[in-house]
Order: C-alpha cells, then sequence, then structure tokens
C-alpha cells in the first residue's frame, strides 16, 4: 500500500526557488536516459536521429509551461513508432523520404492542433471509451513492431517483407547472415539492460543502463575504426559493416531542422495520418498522466484537458521546426519520481540537460552505433509485449485473451488505427453476443440505459447502474461521477446491469481510490446474480435472467 505524503511541495514559481536542487539532481538521470531513448525512437520510426533529440527539447522547455502534471517527463513516445513509421511510407510520393518525413511533420502540426482543440472544449475523457484490453493489444503490437524492425538493425540484416508478421519471420531467416562487428555490440547491449537490475555494484545503479550500453559501445566503435572504415576483422575474419551504422546528427544544430509540408493535406492519406497521430498520442499522453499520478508519492492529481492541451501547442511546435509529437512517457517519468523530482521543472531541466547535449557533445554522439539503441529499442519492445502482460489479460478471461489477440493481429497487418477500431469492433460484438439481446435492444441499454445518481437524506449518494455498462458507457458514468461531492459515501447498486465490462469495473475502482484520498467511500454491491468470465475480481459480468428481452432497460 503506498503512503501519501502530506508535506506537498510548492508549485510555480515558489517551487522553482524551494526544489530546485531535488529536480536538477532528477533532471541529470533523466535526460541520461532521455538521450539515447529519443535517438533511437526517431531513428525506429525512419526519421532523421535529430528529430528525436528537438521533440526531447520542446518537451521540457516548451510542454512544462502549459501543462498541469506535476513529475511527469515530457518527450518523444515509443508507442507512435509505428505511426510514424507508416506515415513516412504511406506518404511518400516518390521524392524521397525526407520529402516524406515533411509531409508527416504538416499531419502532427494538425493533429497537435486538434489536440488542443480537444483539451479547450474538454472532451479529454473520450480516451476513456477505449477498452482497457485493446490498449494493451495496441501497445502489444508496437512493442512487437519495435522488436522486429530492430532485431534486424541489431543482427546487421534487412527484410524487405510488406508487414511486421513477415519482418518478424524474416529473423530466423536471416540467422545465417548475422553481422558479427554488429552483433556483438548489440548483443552487449541486450545482455547489460537485462541483467543490469541484477548487478550488485553501486556503480551500475547510479548509472541508466542505456548509458552504460552507449558507453561500452562507443570504445568499440573507436577499436574497430568503425568511423573510416567498413571492413572489420572479428576473430580473424572479414565482415563488412553497412553503410550508415552510426548515428548522423549534424554538426550545427540548425541543420537539423525541417519544416512541414502541407500540400498533401486535401488528401485522404494525410487525413488518416492524422487520426492516427492525435487518437494514439491523446491514448497514450492521458494514459500515462494517470499512471504518474499513481507513481506521484503526493498523490497529486494532474488535470488531463490542460494536460492535452501543453502536449498539443508542444507538438505544434516540435512539428513545425521537425519533430515527432510530444507524449508524458512513462519510463522517463518513472525515472524522474525514483530520483525524487518534486516539481513540474525536473522536465524543464531535462530539457536544458539535452540542449546542452546536443551544443557540446555532438561529436560523441555522431559516434553512437545504431546497434547500441537497437539493443535499447529491442528490451523496450519485449517490455511492451512482455509475457506477464498476456499472462495478467488471460487471467481476467478467455474473452478479454481473444479482444487482446484480435487487435495485435489487425495492428501487426494493418496499422495501429485500423488495429484500434478493429479491436473496439470485435470487443462490441462479443459483448452483444454474451448480453443475448436484440442489436436495438443493445443500443438501447448503452444509449438510454436508464442509470441515475441520487442522493440520499442522509448525504450519502446512490448511484443505480442499468443496461449495458461497457466502455461505450463510460462517459455517461464519468460525468455522473463527477457530480460526487468529494469526502461523502457513494453506494454503486450493479444488480439491474446486464453487462458489466472490464473497462466500466475498473473505472469504478479508481474513482473508488481517489475518493477514499478525499475522506469518502465507495461501495459496489449487486452482483451477486452475475455469471463472471473468469476469477478475476473485474472480470467481464452477465446478468442471465429468463424473458430478459422483454424488458426495457428502464423497468429493469
Amino acid at each position: 500500500m503506498s503512503i501519501v505524503r502530506e508535506d506537498k511541495p510548492y508549485t510555480g514559481w515558489k517551487g522553482f526557488t524551494n526544489h530546485w536542487k531535488n529536480d536538477i539532481v532528477a533532471a541529470i538521470s533523466v535526460s541520461l536516459v532521455a538521450l539515447p531513448l529519443s535517438l533511437a525512437i526517431a531513428v525506429a520510426a525512419g526519421i532523421p536521429p535529430i528529430a528525436g533529440l528537438i521533440t526531447a527539447v520542446v518537451g521540457g522547455l516548451v510542454t512544462t509551461f502549459f501543462r498541469s502534471g506535476h513529475v511527469a517527463i515530457n518527450g518523444p513516445g515509443a508507442g507512435l513508432i509505428g505511426v510514424i513509421l507508416a506515415a513516412v511510407l504511406a506518404l511518400d510520393d516518390g521524392s524521397g523520404p525526407l520529402q516524406a518525413y515533411r509531409y508527416v511533420l504538416a499531419a502532427i502540426v494538425v493533429a497537435g492542433a486538434l489536440q488542443v482543440v480537444i483539451g479547450l472544449l474538454k472532451f479529454g475523457r473520450i480516451a476513456e471509451i477505449f477498452p482497457t484490453t485493446v490498449i494493451h493489444g495496441i501497445l502489444a503490437s508496437i512493442g512487437i513492431i519495435i522488436f522486429a524492425s530492430q532485431m534486424h538493425v541489431a543482427m546487421g540484416t534487412h527484410s524487405d517483407a510488406e508487414n511486421t508478421v513477415g519482418i518478424l519471420a524474416d529473423i530466423f531467416y536471416k540467422i545465417p547472415e548475422i553481422n558479427p562487428s554488429i552483433a556483438i555490440i548489440s548483443g552487449i547491449g541486450i545482455i547489460l539492460l537485462l541483467f543490469h537490475a541484477r548487478i550488485s555494484y553501486k556503480v551500475f545503479h547510479f548509472i541508466p543502463a542505456p548509458v552504460w550500453v552507449l558507453a561500452i559501445a562507443v570504445p568499440i566503435v573507436i577499436f574497430y575504426n568503425y568511423l573510416e572504415t567498413h571492413q572489420i576483422a572479428v576473430f580473424g575474419e572479414a565482415f563488412v559493416a553497412p553503410e550508415n551504422y552510426l548515428i548522423s546528427i549534424p554538426d550545427n544544430w540548425k541543420d537539423g531542422l525541417v519544416f512541414p509540408d502541407f500540400s498533401k493535406a486535401h488528401t485522404g492519406v494525410f487525413w488518416m495520418a492524422v487520426i492516427s497521430i492525435n487518437l494514439l498520442s491523446t491514448v497514450i499522453t492521458l494514459a500515462g498522466a494517470k499512471a504518474v499520478d499513481q507513481l506521484d508519492p503526493y498523490k497529486r492529481k494532474t488535470n488531463l484537458n490542460r494536460d492535452l492541451v501543453g502536449v498539443g501547442i508542444s507538438s505544434v511546435i516540435s512539428g513545425a521546426v521537425g519533430g515527432i509529437p510530444v507524449m508524458t512517457v512513462i519510463v522517463r517519468s518513472t525515472v524522474n519520481v525514483h530520483n525524487n523530482a518534486k516539481t513540474k521543472w525536473s522536465n524543464f531541466y531535462h530539457g536544458v540537460f539535452i540542449v546542452l547535449f546536443v551544443l557540446l557533445l555532438t561529436p560523441v554522439i555522431q559516434m553512437f552505433p545504431k546497434a547500441a539503441l537497437a539493443a535499447v529499442l529491442v528490451i523496450t519492445g519485449i517490455k511492451l509485449a512482455s509475457p506477464r502482460m498476456f499472462k495478467e489479460i488471460y487471467a481476467q478471461g478467455l474473452e478479454q485473451t481473444i479482444f487482446l489477440l484480435s487487435t495485435i493481429i489487425i495492428t501487426l497487418y494493418k496499422d495501429p488505427l485500423i488495429g484500434l477500431l478493429g479491436g473496439m469492433g470485435i470487443t462490441l460484438i462479443a459483448h452483444l453476443l454474451i448480453s443475448r439481446v436484440s442489436i436495438t435492444q443493445f443500443i438501447q441499454m448503452i444509449l438510454n440505459s436508464g442509470t441515475t445518481l441520487k442522493e440520499n437524506q442522509d448525504g450519502s449518494f446512490s448511484l443505480k447502474v442499468k443496461g449495458i455498462a461497457n466502455f461505450l458507457s463510460m462517459l455517461r458514468l464519468i460525468g455522473l461521477l463527477e457530480k460526487i461531492p468529494n469526502g461523502v459515501n457513494l453506494q454503486v447498486d450493479l444488480s439491474k446491469a446486464r453487462l458489466v465490462d472490464l473497462t466500466f469495473q475498473e473505472k469504478l475502482v479508481d474513482f473508488g481510490r481517489l475518493h477514499k484520498l478525499t475522506g469518502g467511500k465507495v461501495q459496489i454491491i449487486g452482483l451477486n446474480q452475475h455469471v463472471a468470465s473468469s476469477n478475476h475480481k473485474l472480470a467481464l459480468k452477465s446478468l442471465i435472467l429468463p424473458n430478459y428481452q422483454k424488458t426495457s432497460p428502464r423497468q429493469q
């Protein structure tokens, strides 16, 4: 059980002057993690490496002043690698990858502007309607995409497959073609990242694991003289290293600026890219903000709509100068919290340190081998699609596993946007079948369920949920929960709900956890007559009653 700290840090300029030491120390660790990750994300997305650093700088120096979050870190996120890569390929009109990227930058600017509008209209809650398992499926798919593409970089091989499934299969077919001069760097990096936490020497934990990967890789680059020759002897045998093996960033940062081209704005492909970037960056940012709130020892709550405005403005600026969308990123935020950051200024300082790295360490960055960054991303991909996640989803019910796998398969063969919509469609069809009602009744039970909120004479509240309580009912549920005053008791009666899905229950549990901090209590009743899909406490539950079809939702 986490302990809520009462001595909350100051905010604003007072926080800047009182907590700068804590925030700078935390920012140093964060920036050391952000440097290799930002470069790796850009390389994996098929865009100039400097774009990742531009995004990290904007995420630190700009987002800090607009967002609500206290200890979150903003910058480029691995979750958008697949979307950016797909957009670059889709918008390539034959004029080359750099020009295609200029089209994508225009899509990023428009997507960021839409985020600002969504935040100003306070529509940030729209992200709540996406089923939890489908979101896990999208993130797992992105992990598989990252793993598949970066394993070829780590092996020194190449795949011409048309989709991720083919690229993944080519990993095994290309094993005889592995280039040891490359694999030795990525292999050491992967082993170090896997076992970094188990190394007992404290100095290994003082420096972040990705930095150790680069610290080992750069001397290898110098020893084998990768800077001047492409034929390298390993164990007495000569191997040819591929062209463009090292990270390429310009000597002058101004030469790294790339500006958007809006000439494709009239095409459907352009707007597909805009929608994909907007949806995924919005969902990942809001989910990340809520996750960071749980990590915060002071349990401060983020205004999600304000955060959406902040990252939207930052994405517009980032896209306008050659960067990718700015998001709230979990790994760097976790490092920030663990290093005792107090205020949002740690995010600002991390942006300052990235600027210093670019200005002072460009010659060193240019010696980073892509294999070392590939090692970082291979582990990132494994974490996003970890076996533990599959095990947890399976424990929630067989139908959740079906939702997860369906989303993953569709995404791997198509793209994240189609995967998201497909996963939601399959989930909705399953809910319809489990509910055992007609399509018309099913829709009515969602849109006109008869769910009511009542204040009792003793000051407590009663929420009676009816009809279909699934992810499409979330906006209605959130609207009612926002009417609950702090510190009061709430009883949630689910006895008349025909179906209660995982996402709906997670929201109730999350609200109960936060409401408890205000002195209130949430009691959930009425599930005794429901059949659960598994033994998991939040498993999907359905009410099986004879002649239910003859009764309207409001009468139940």
